[in-house]
């Protein structure tokens, strides 16, 4: 299974945030990866108890993920090439040309080439382009296809690029919140527990002031 994330805590990379794994697997891949005793107890018992417990949760996160943002299209805001040529220090014609490229319309056309190679773009990308390619990038990173920690930029504080949670429907920021829930109890994200809860309170917050 590739790692999820770009964070290397653990001296086994195969392990690191695999959050597609499936249950009946869970003994084998176990087995697997404890082999090297340099875990400790409490770590493997964080990640059985993920395995069991939250692992079965992913694919409906994804489906909710999917139907709160289908409609949510680019506008006039940041693609993925059109940013990275940002990064690249791309001439106003060349970014003219990059934005040509970019899908504008449907996020689930973008294939995940595309946003590895375009994994700086999110640094450079406005809060209309965050929103567009979030479902796009989260979903690839909770499929473990994606090992470069766009989840850390869904509650990092200050909110970067300012304002795109402003953006999100009654819908978006639900489903956000779940696949955040989900995150927050990985064993590999609780140093990150409090800024992850945070950002979860700030939702639910926009969600009753409506």
């Amino acid at each position: 299974m590739p790692p999820l994330g770009h964070r290397r805590r653990y001296p086994i990379e195969e392990f690191s945030k695999c959050l597609t794994i499936a249950v009946s697997a869970s003994t084998s891949y176990m087995s697997r990866n404890y082999v090297d005793r340099r875990f400790d107890t409490d770590t493997i018992h964080a990640y059985e108890n993920w395995i069991r417990d939250f692992a079965p949760s992913v694919d409906d996160v994804i489906s909710r993920l999917t139907a709160a943002f289908a409609d949510f299209e680019l506008d006039d805001g940041l693609g993925l090439w059109e940013s990275q040529g940002l990064d690249d220090y791309a001439s106003p014609e060349e970014l003219k040309e990059l934005r040509s490229k970019d899908e504008k319309l449907n996020w689930r056309k973008i294939p995940i080439e595309r946003m590895r190679r375009c994994y700086a773009a999110p640094f450079f990308i406005d809060a209309r382009g965050f929103v567009f390619h979030l479902p796009a990038f989260l979903i690839t990173e909770l499929n473990d296809q994606h090992i470069y920690g766009f989840i850390d930029r869904l509650y990092c504080s200050p909110e970067s690029p300012a304002g795109w949670s402003d953006l999100l429907n009654a819908d978006q920021r639900n489903a956000l919140a779940a696949a955040l829930q989900l995150i927050g109890a990985h064993p590999d994200y609780h140093r990150n527990a409090d800024a992850i809860k945070t950002k979860i309170d700030q939702l639910n917050t926009m969600q009753k002031m409506g």
